[in-house]
């Protein structure tokens, strides 16, 4: 999101998980690019490296980070009107 937008984020448990949403309003991810963004060192633009700084790696890191605690990692987007990063994790004895 640029600078001022809102960004929202909210935790729901649904059943045996507990899914945790980001959703911003930035410029979105193009459809043919969606499956590549938790790769190793993809980003959606290469402008994005050089205006924005990073590596590529953080959201494959989030993407091993998740998995080893069962859970799954995702995003839904439309150009022009933002994206929403998720990831669920599976609720444990303590938890509930």
């Amino acid at each position: 999101s640029n600078s001022g937008e809102k960004v929202s984020v909210a935790a729901v448990e649904s059943g045996a998980f507990v899914e945790f949403r980001v959703q911003d309003r930035g410029r979105g991810i193009p459809a043919e690019q969606i499956g590549l963004v938790f790769e190793k060192f993809k980003q959606v633009s290469t402008s994005d490296a050089r205006n924005m700084g990073g590596t590529g790696l953080g959201l494959n890191i989030c993407k091993s980070i998740v998995e080893l605690h069962g859970g799954k990692i995702g995003v839904e987007s439309e150009l022009g009107k933002g994206s929403t990063f998720w990831f669920r994790l599976p609720l444990t004895e303590a938890d509930e």
